[in-house]
């Protein structure tokens, strides 16, 4: 079964490909049908594809799944955005509650926001970037959305020759933690802790190899959490009712780069 939603693979695969084939093609008609796919036999899928069901067999092993049934399952399961993403009261808001809508939101964006400058000791701030500095390898892993911030970081701290090392899909982070060294620092991004359970091999791992673990989260009481020491959690936030703790986690990512950027870029 495959580690990684399967719109997370879909995206993937046909951003990375240069050569435009029959997979490539079948992987944008599903993206554009995503919701659809559930409900559709092999059959069917072909169809809408303009392939053979043949040809759609073969794409669901490309993609990592077993059997044609573990890929729509998997489908299935991302197809929750209502209620995973956004709060039941958001997700039934009439149109003239729209309003009220986003000053809740902005309200908590901010709320967010205040309590991680609140939280965040200047300690920990030095900690963060003087390991990030000192060590031999940095790897920054997240799932989803956090994939996303962990470019950023990259890039960012690439302009101040620095090299951090990103693993999207799960077969690359669980090689790149079989891979680190002692001493290298490892950043884990995860709002409520999801990470640490939906990737619980790879934090044994690095665990195993002693490397330092650096975990942003606004989830510090989760019971996974509590296995983190104190010092080697970051708290960004304290709601996420309605996405709002992605802002937050960017917000702890600037910091972090801006407090790089005047202590330790030269």
């Amino acid at each position: 079964m495959a580690h990684d939603s399967l719109m997370t693979r879909l995206f993937r695969y046909v951003n990375s490909q240069n050569k435009k084939d029959t997979n490539h093609d079948i992987a944008v008609s599903l993206l554009r049908h995503y919701n659809e796919i559930p409900d559709k036999t092999i059959n069917e899928l072909a169809d809408m594809c303009y392939a053979s069901p043949a040809s759609i067999s073969r794409f669901v092993k490309t993609m990592g799944f077993d059997s044609f049934q573990d890929f729509k399952e998997t489908c299935r399961n991302t197809l929750q955005i209502n209620s995973t993403d956004y709060s039941l009261k958001t997700v039934k808001s009439d149109r003239n509650e729209m309003s009220e809508i986003f000053n809740r939101y902005t309200k908590d964006v901010i709320s967010n926001i205040i309590f991680a400058k609140e939280t965040l000791e200047y300690d920990q701030l030095e900690d963060v970037c003087s390991s990030i500095r000192e060590s031999d390898r940095i790897l920054v892993l997240g799932l989803e959305f956090s994939t996303l911030l962990s470019q950023h970081i990259q890039s960012r701290f690439a302009l101040m020759n620095k090299y951090v090392e990103v693993a999207l899909s799960y077969e690359e982070q669980i090689e790149a933690a079989k891979s680190m060294t002692e001493n290298s620092t490892v950043i884990i991004l995860s709002l409520e802790g999801g990470f640490i359970y939906r990737r619980e091999d790879v934090v044994k791992v690095l665990r195993e190899k002693n490397v330092k673990i650096i975990l942003i989260t606004m989830n510090g009481v989760n019971k996974v959490v509590n296995e983190f020491e104190k010092k080697q959690i970051i708290l960004c936030g304290k709601s996420n009712e309605n996405t709002e703790g992605r802002i937050a986690l960017l917000y702890i990512i600037e910091i972090i780069i801006m407090y790089y950027l005047i202590y330790y870029s030269y």
